[in-house]
């Protein structure tokens, strides 16, 4: 469906939300290897336990905040659970870069998160990750990062349009973050590394970095359109389930395995881009956090636009683009468009001054290359070493 003036108009209104954030974090040793060691067992069951988890493998946490109702309860949050994970630690150390380290053992020596035995239901998961070592190995795997949810507030939204209507808007929703999303894989970029004689401001974000084999072109049109062009992958073969779609930007609720429109119930949005930043205690810049909303917000303006399939294939390409340490003046045209346009979304926006002061904190490293994360962290590895430098920071953030 398109989205009619009016009611673009009355969900731009809804200014209360819910936030979420999830960080993964590789635990390696005093020497900066890779822990090998299984999950520890002094945070509870990864199964059950709601904070703490682990995602690809043993040696990889993962950290999940409590929904809560601002930005600002969301690092105190995040504070509170890693200061339980460090505390439950023993002679090990979370690695707060997006890239693992450089020494790295046996690739079959990397063990799969183990979810019970074969008689347990949740065994499914580690036959699963046996999958995704076989189709894409398990280093890439290894690259972490953090996942910001973000969803407008239900009840409100409910009072203005049946969940269909709220389904095709969270749809349309993702389809126009994922076509400007070039614009945030460059603001959060913090993993630089050279890979085959490419140099990235984010190698988790790049082409050698960890996303589908190919291109999967779907139909973001309405719900049941792009449920049904998503089924129509998975039949094909290419991936396994809807799980496996690797995409930066999901739109996430119940029931939307069923594949059938009428049963799915969409409730929020998840950005996917953010690298782990070692620059900041919690792994992210809390201005980002704002600027993201403010992206989600901008780009909920822009729900009635297309997002073609020629669409998909330019706007991976400027993702790709985005993610390389040097830009493209083309490219740098378009992030600079995409920072005016939220500047002037902003002067009629009825938004705290902190969303501005954080635009203009991102503008800032825009213009000044040397105030951008992945240039900052080349200069420090070109004093030390990538390995040494954020072994450091680990050690000094326990």
């Amino acid at each position: 469906m398109m989205f009619q003036p009016s009611e673009l108009e009355q969900i731009k209104q809804i200014m209360t939300g819910k936030f979420g954030i999830e960080r993964e974090n590789l635990r390696v040793t005093p020497n900066g290897e890779l822990a090998l060691t299984p999950h520890p067992n002094a945070l509870g069951d990864k199964r059950t336990n709601p904070e703490v988890t682990t995602d690809f493998s043993e040696s990889q946490l993962e950290i999940i905040s409590p929904v809560v109702d601002s930005i600002e309860q969301l690092l105190p949050e995040l504070a509170r659970i890693s200061t339980t994970v460090k505390q439950a630690l023993s002679q090990e150390f979370l690695w707060m870069q997006s890239v693992p380290p450089t020494a790295l053992p046996a690739e079959e020596t990397i063990p799969l998160a183990q979810f019970g035995t074969r008689a347990d239901a949740a065994y499914e998961k580690t036959l699963y990750r046996e999958y995704l070592s076989t189709k894409y190995g398990r280093y890439k795997q290894l690259y972490s990062g953090i996942h910001f949810n973000f969803s407008y507030d239900d009840s409100q939204l409910r009072s203005l349009f049946p969940q269909t209507t709220i389904n095709d808007f969270y749809i349309r929703l993702m389809a126009q973050t994922l076509k400007y999303r070039f614009f945030l894989n460059f603001v959060v970029a913090a993993s630089p590394a050279t890979i085959n004689k490419v140099t990235y401001r984010s190698a988790r974000l790049g082409e050698e970095g960890y996303h589908n084999l190919t291109m999967i072109p779907l139909d973001y049109t309405s719900t049941a359109n792009y449920l049904a062009s998503l089924k129509a992958v998975i039949a094909s073969g290419i991936i396994e389930g809807s799980r496996e779609l690797y995409e930066l930007v999901r739109a996430k609720g119940t029931s939307m395995d069923s594949f059938k429109a009428e049963y799915a119930v969409i409730n929020r949005i998840e950005l996917r881009m953010p690298d782990l930043n070692p620059l900041y205690p919690e792994g992210i810049n809390p201005s980002d956090l704002y600027v993201m909303h403010l992206y989600i917000r901008w780009c909920s303006s822009l729900v009635d636009q297309s997002y073609d399939v020629a669409e998909q294939r330019t706007a991976a390409e400027l993702a790709n683009s985005a993610a390389l340490f040097e830009l493209s003046q083309p490219l740098e045209h378009k992030i600079k468009s995409i920072f005016d346009a939220l500047f002037v979304y902003l002067e009629w926006a009825n938004l705290p001054a902190v969303y501005h002061a954080s635009l203009l904190e991102a503008y800032q490293r825009f213009l000044y290359p040397n105030k951008r994360y992945a240039e900052q962290l080349v200069a420090a590895y070109a004093k030390s070493s990538f390995d040494e430098v954020n072994l450091n920071i680990a050690k000094q953030q326990a």
